[in-house]
């Protein structure tokens, strides 16, 4: 139980520095600090190689999903001097640090895929309004949050089926 607040307050913490990095371009100080959480999370964890795989997988979905979102113009993403259409290193390593819940503080939701199904639906737009309203990302329409909703609605299901794969 220790370990899971531990582990969902890392990931709290790197999505923190991520966004507000993002907001007041402070990008590369950010990453840097969050790639440092996500190191002292492999030292930790009993879990390396699972978790190692996830963020793999995690990192390559979530380069699709937001390279989707803005080439199609539904998320701009501060990040000034990063090449368009690639999306920005910084949302790439919020994936990993999600990655790196699945197997510990959102270990609850495998084998539940209408929960996780739901936790995507609703937590996935939630997280890029927030990330909106600290001003990382502009939102550019409404449909944004419907491809977001149902985005999410897959991926998160996704991603915790993959937690069962083995290394």
């Amino acid at each position: 139980m220790k370990q899971n607040i531990i582990n969902f307050s890392l990931f709290q913490l790197g999505w923190f520095v991520c966004i507000l990095g993002a907001a007041h371009n402070y990008v590369y100080e950010a990453i840097f600090i969050a790639l440092g959480l996500i190191i002292f999370h492999l030292k930790v964890t009993h879990k390396k190689g699972a978790d190692v795989r996830l963020f793999i997988y995690a990192v390559l979905i979530g380069s699709v999903f937001d390279g989707f979102l803005q080439f199609q113009q539904y998320i701009l993403y501060n990040n000034p001097g990063w090449p368009y259409p690639l999306p920005p290193l910084w949302i790439l390593i919020m994936w990993g640090i999600f990655a790196m819940t699945l197997n510990h503080s959102l270990k609850w939701m495998q084998g539940r895929i209408v929960i996780s199904i739901l936790f995507g639906l609703i937590g996935g737009p939630l997280a890029y309004l927030a990330g909106e309203k600290l001003g990382a990302i502009t939102i550019l329409s409404t449909s944004s949050l419907y491809i977001l909703a149902l985005g999410w609605a897959i991926i998160t299901p996704l991603l915790m089926g993959l937690t069962k794969k083995p290394c």
